[in-house]
């Protein structure tokens, strides 16, 4: 190989990875992707307070958007949004008094802290449910299916996802992983 062939294919090389080492600096050294961005950064209590609330304005305003209300719609669509919000403070502030919480010693401790968080999320659940109930009857059948298509609840809008890679069950049915009782299957150890 000649020798201005070589020096201009090392040039390169060294371009592309100073390159790339000033792409990955600039995101503040994380290479990876999984550096602390957006979604990895912890809030202190007031934040996720606030950010719960906003998000669930954004998605409520959303929401009112795509359903293109009438006028005489808008009075139970402010109940309803009434209720959405109040709840949405409510997570908010449960959330940041969870994270200030100490976390239970115990086994025990944590499944009575689990109880506790699944007595809350029924109750939140059948408010939820009563205000959609009030709400939907007024809504055109056109509006019924935007709002079935678009009102989700949860992180991912409640559709079990569980990220890339992540199956929902064995095409079998039969239940994976490890849980309460549960331990290797036979032959699988």
């Amino acid at each position: 190989m000649k020798t201005w062939m070589k020096t201009t294919i090392a040039a390169a090389l060294v371009a592309s990875t100073a390159f790339g080492a000033s792409a990955a600096m600039a995101r503040g050294g994380h290479c990876d992707g999984y550096g602390p961005g957006p979604m990895m950064q912890r809030f202190d209590p007031a934040q996720l307070d606030e950010r719960v609330v906003q998000r669930s304005e954004t998605r409520l305003a959303r929401l009112e958007l795509a359903l293109a209300l009438k006028p005489d719609q808008q009075g139970a669509w402010s109940q309803f949004k009434g209720a959405m919000l109040v709840r949405a403070k409510d997570v908010g502030e449960r959330m940041a008094a969870h994270r200030a919480a100490p976390w239970p010693a115990t086994a025990l401790e944590r499944l009575q802290r689990m109880e506790e968080m699944s007595r809350i999320h029924q109750t939140e659940l059948a408010e939820t449910r009563r205000a959609v109930e009030a709400f939907y009857p007024h809504l055109s059948d056109a509006q019924k299916k935007v709002f079935d298509a678009d009102f989700h609840m949860g992180p991912r809008g409640g559709k079990g996802d569980r990220g890339p890679g992540m199956r929902q069950g064995r095409a079998d049915g039969a239940r994976q992983g490890m849980g309460p009782g549960r331990g290797m299957e036979p032959g699988r150890g």
